[in-house]
């Protein structure tokens, strides 16, 4: 016990030491040992920049140890185009600390030097991290001397620094929001929800900078030998950018007004323009939906500007990253044309860009499946950029604009008016719609499960049921009870609706009141039967178009399950979800259930909430029913579950076309069990249409 007291309380006095200095500072190792940073040793890496010198050198920043607590970078060059490397000349590594070293950036100013900008963090995220720069004045050199960091202030350098008007050095930054300090909320498993187990030191601190999180730029009138922070002046609405990664790049325009790209996690990038001197920026404006991943934007020396970035612009499978491809705009960006497909993978992620002397274009990238990591280089050139097809018809001589900014934003305004537009149609008759996670055929299936299952269906007399997880042989045991009343429609996840051996997420219905118009199904991957992005297990969406023969009225359900431990892939299916209402539903009445596996206070259950399009139906009544008890409770009393009122079971819906009488958690055993470790919720609605 002693020595457990003892370590805590040392941890303790470092968190405390880290909190109290003005900075964290890590002192580059400029000979680093090839047995430990050799290139062919190292593991989760991945080029986060690339630069070239005026003689024609390539230079990389390379992140090691993967994008989190363990991050450290090292630098290496090549005079072969990327062909071959020395081993790294540089490393910042100081893991021994627990500090992390991410973000590099690199640059060549106009006097030929290279700068790398970075960020040290103590662990993952800090709330604050703290920005450096180091410089080499003979990058061309057979060895070069890279100088003592100099420290910038607080926040993430996210691209290249550019001049304004005026000569000075306008370098993008980020101040991270708070929802990246959440690490239980980014490391939640269903089955051990412990958010204080993962709670970050620094979550409630650092709240004086707050007012300036999000993104910004620090600015240099003495060629980088003092930095003026400007973090927080670009002000974004809620509805445009949530607290998170925002990683802005600048580019100049032909008039010298500097424009800045942001990635934005509602799947949207935007634009914000300033004057010339990058003081003072508008308010974005929504650009383009695309995927929530990073992205390059590069001003090539000819005057195009180059952006390299994942899917297609005309196709609306934002929320995977969709292949890699490079585009070209000679109007600052309000069309585009090209397309150079560079991967097709969608493991593929994360470009970089720089432009050799010669007009070679460096494009990296990373593919990392299965936590691998695979850095990629392709050389290329305007040329072929500009003539690619990336299955349009465009041509060298005449392009054909494959997104034109002004009209992609009316069209998208116009989709979700259609999407919200309140109907007056509405049902005189309600029915009762439920959502129950049944968990595969363990803890007594046969013996106890099944009659509680069976039990609370008929207790509660539901009209649709959207379940998850049951296995075919667990199926076939509740139609023995509920044939009478009740049909289904489902699709195994396996792709084989015959294997007892995997699970469906079936939508059970009552047989006298609907009717099956249609139905498919929606997999969370881009190959059935295999997991999707990000994603541990299969999963899928099951939907049904039912006709309700009591009030003559048409209506969607969407019944699935997200996967229980990639976090990203919670993210990606809810946009899937948000793309299948709209695409599916078109503005129906539509409710969609599921196992969620992500609470209230995560970026999944988020995307859904803030979309405009489905809300949350435990939130439209005003004194939901058990709403304190958790929906996940392994088969215990929910009364001695903690009352904190996180579900992981959720009921959404359209609100323009669906009103909510009732919303209830049941809790209640029957004979004393239960009949699956989660709880099932259901609502009293009427529809309208």
């Amino acid at each position: 016990m002693r020595k457990i007291s003892l370590y805590i309380a040392l941890a303790l006095l470092a968190f405390a030491a880290k909190a109290n200095n003005s900075y964290l500072k890590v002192t580059p190792n400029l000979s680093p040992d090839k047995a430990t940073y050799a290139v062919k040793v190292l593991d989760r890496t991945q080029i986060t920049a690339l630069e070239t010198t005026a003689k024609g050198r390539l230079w990389a920043s390379v992140l090691c140890g993967g994008d989190d607590a363990d991050g450290y970078l090292t630098l290496a060059y090549s005079d072969s185009q990327g062909k071959s490397w020395v081993e790294p000349v540089v490393a910042l590594d100081a893991r021994k600390e627990k500090l992390a070293v991410r973000n590099g950036v690199l640059w060549r100013s106009p006097n030929g030097a290279l700068w790398l900008f970075y960020s040290v963090f103590d662990g993952f995220y800090d709330g604050r991290g703290s920005m450096w720069a180091m410089v080499c004045q003979n990058p061309d050199a057979a060895k070069p001397v890279w100088g003592e960091p100099a420290y910038l202030g607080v926040g993430v350098a996210t691209g290249r620094p550019m001049l304004n008007a005026k000569g000075e050095w306008v370098l993008p930054a980020a101040l991270w929001g708070r929802d990246v300090l959440d690490y239980g909320r980014m490391l939640f498993v269903a089955n051990r929800w412990d958010r204080k187990r993962f709670a970050s030191p620094y979550l409630d601190k650092y709240t004086e900078l707050d007012a300036k999180r999000g993104a910004g730029v620090y600015i240099s009138s003495d060629e980088g030998k003092s930095w003026q922070e400007n973090l927080g002046v670009v002000k974004c609405s809620d509805e445009l950018i949530t607290a998170r990664y925002n990683n802005p790049q600048i580019f100049v325009q032909a008039d010298g007004v500097m424009r800045m790209v942001l990635r934005v996690s509602g799947t949207a990038w935007s634009y914000s323009s300033t004057s010339k001197d990058g003081r003072v920026w508008s308010e974005p404006q929504r650009f383009v939906a695309a995927p929530d991943q990073n992205f390059a934007v590069h001003r090539l020396a000819s005057g195009q500007l180059l952006m390299v970035r994942n899917g297609h612009f005309d196709r609306n499978l934002y929320w995977l990253p969709a292949g890699l491809f490079a585009y070209l705009s000679e109007d600052n960006g309000a069309t585009w044309y090209g397309g150079l497909r560079l991967a097709t993978d969608w493991a593929t992620i994360n470009p970089a860009v720089a432009e050799g002397k010669g007009g070679e274009i460096y494009i990296s990238m990373l593919n990392a499946p299965e936590d691998k990591s695979l850095n990629l280089l392709v050389t290329t050139s305007l040329g072929e950029i500009d003539a690619a097809t990336a299955d349009y018809e465009n041509t060298p001589r005449n392009h054909r604009a494959v997104l034109t900014v002004g009209d992609g934003g009316s069209a998208v305004t116009e989709e979700m008016k259609a999407l919200v537009a309140p109907k007056n149609n509405w049902a005189t008759e309600s029915m009762r719609l439920a959502t129950f996670n049944i968990q595969y055929p363990i803890m007594n299936w046969k013996e106890d499960r099944v009659a509680a299952t069976v039990a609370v269906i008929r207790d509660y007399d539901f009209d649709i049921i959207g379940a998850q997880e049951p296995y075919l042989p667990q199926i076939e045991d509740m139609m023995e009870h509920l044939s009478d009343t009740y049909a289904w429609v489902g699709q195994n996840v396996s792709g084989d609706n015959s294997d007892r051996n995997h699970h469906f997420n079936p939508i059970f219905y009552r047989k006298s009141r609907f009717e099956v118009l249609d139905y498919d199904t929606v997999w969370l991957t881009d190959k059935i039967g295999t997991p999707g992005y990000g994603a541990r297990s299969v999963r899928l969406f099951t939907w049904v178009k039912f006709y309700d023969k009591k009030t003559d009225k048409v209506f969607f359900h969407f019944n699935g399950h997200y996967d229980h431990r990639g976090y990203e892939a919670k993210i990606v299916a809810s946009y899937i979800v948000l793309d299948m209402v709209r695409h599916i539903s078109k503005g129906m009445p539509a409710f969609v259930t599921a196992d969620y596996n992500a609470a209230e206070n995560s970026e999944p259950y988020a995307v859904l909430k803030q979309s405009g399009i489905v809300e949350d139906s435990m939130d439209a009544v005003p004194n939901p029913i058990n709403k304190e008890y958790q929906s996940h409770t392994e088969y215990k009393p929910a009364e001695k579950k903690a009352k904190n009122g996180m579900h992981i079971d959720h009921l959404f819906y359209t609100p323009n076309a669906v009103k909510i009488n009732k919303w209830e958690l049941i809790i209640k055993p029957y004979d004393g069990k239960w009949g699956s470790d989660h709880l099932p919720i259901y609502v009293d609605c009427v529809i309208a249409n």
